[in-house]
């Protein structure tokens, strides 16, 4: 999905410079999103793509492109925020021993309202959503 979303703000980009440098863009964006996130990478994007075409004097298309491409991109961060369901934290625990300080700290979030899921098999986890 991360992909998707930085392959079509990459069309704010002119055709010339996504054949010449559209990987490289795509490759560091993607490296990038990993720590900034997919939303503030997708709009550098979106903004070097616009000021690229305002240089070769295509402002009128830069603008067109822009405005369908951060469509594209709201739409795409809204999906993604529906689909999780209405979670808004989750946490995960593994243990693969003696981990006294997990359980307990699953049995306070289980107190502070989570929801917690254990699952057994080397290493033993926990899933912890909160809504």
């Amino acid at each position: 999905m991360r992909r998707r979303v930085l392959e079509l703000t990459l069309l704010a980009y002119p055709r010339a410079v996504r054949r010449r440098d559209g990987d490289h863009l795509l490759g560091l964006a993607l490296e990038l999103a990993d720590t900034h996130g997919v939303a503030r990478e997708a709009f550098g994007l979106l903004r070097g793509g616009m000021a690229e075409r305002r240089r070769h004097g295509r402002t009128r298309r830069a603008v067109a492109a822009v405005v369908a491409a951060t469509a594209l991109v709201l739409a795409a961060l809204t999906w993604t925020a529906t689909a999780q369901g209405g979670r808004v934290e989750e946490d995960v625990f593994s243990c693969a021993g003696d981990c006294p300080d997990i359980p307990a700290e699953v049995e306070s979030r289980v107190g502070d309202g989570w929801t917690c899921t254990e699952h057994r098999g080397p290493p033993v986890t926990w899933r912890c959503t909160r809504d």
